[in-house]
This record gives C-alpha cells, structure tokens and sequence, in this order.
C-alpha cells in the first residue's frame, strides 16, 4: 500500500532533522515508501508465480489509517502505521506476529544506532493494496493490484 503524496511529503519534512543527525544510514527514497502488509522475504522465488496472493483481498473494506512514531527492528528504522490493518493483512496469509510498518532507513553497520522519530500523520484511506517485488538496484515492481471497497463507491 503505497501512501498519497500529502502523507509522503508530511512524513519526508518529519524526517529532515533524522537524516542530518544520522547521514551514514542508508535512507530510503520517498518514491519507494509502502506500508508492509505482508513480507514474503528474501528468501522468497524471485521467479514465482504470484497468482493468488491477493484473492482474498477483493471487496474488503479500505481502512483509514495513520502513519506513527518510529520502531526498529534488527539495523531497520520503520515507521509504525495505525489503523484496522488485521483483516487485510489475514486476508493476505499473514500469520503469527505482524507489525505493520513503513521502512525508512536500514544501518550499513550491525549495531548501528537508529533513532527514534516522533510523528502523528495526517489519516488517509487506501483504496487498494499491491503485491511488489523488490528489483536491485532500488526499484520495485509492482506485480498485481487488488482495489479496495471505499465508502462511496
């Protein structure tokens, strides 16, 4: 689920102050920000078929969400994403523990120090979700889409 370009924009002002204090982690470009519904990793087939990954999306209702304040995980600075995410991402075949999550920098280093960045974005509504593969170097391909239900329409 890719933002619209008023919450990419809101959030990549929010994070001016991080990138100067911390320039030597590599920050990703705000072309490339989606939330994380699912994570197939990278182990996953670069090659499978990604045919029915996103049949269970079809018809569910669009959330409105927000994007939060920073978490980490293992050398990734993630921002955190508020809303009713838990349909869409069971739909999707996610299991066990999830968090959902918008990446904004990885440590070049084990062991780097990450920061932590307050923020409370404007809320907007997604109107669908993309199944996307990661293409060295730093593009993403965008596989299949599946449209969300929306209010008024």
């Amino acid at each position: 689920m890719f933002p619209p370009a008023d919450v990419v924009a809101e959030l990549d002002a929010a994070l001016r102050d991080a990138r100067a204090a911390h320039p030597g982690l590599r920050w990703t470009a705000p072309d490339r920000w989606h939330v994380t519904l699912r994570f197939h990793g990278d182990d996953a087939e670069p090659d499978a078929e990604p045919a029915g990954l996103l049949d269970g999306l079809g018809g569910l209702p669009a959330p409105t969400l927000r994007l939060t304040s920073s978490g980490t995980f293992p050398g990734v600075l993630w921002m955190g994403v508020d809303g009713p995410l838990r349909p869409l991402a069971a739909a999707a075949g996610q299991v066990g523990e999830w968090r959902p999550h918008l990446t904004v920098a990885r440590a070049r280093r084990r062991g780097e120090p990450l920061p932590h960045v307050g923020f409370g974005g404007r809320e907007w509504t997604v109107t669908e979700v993309a199944l996307v593969r990661s293409r060295p170097p730093g593009a993403y391909e965008v596989v299949d889409r599946v449209p969300l239900t929306t209010p008024n329409g």
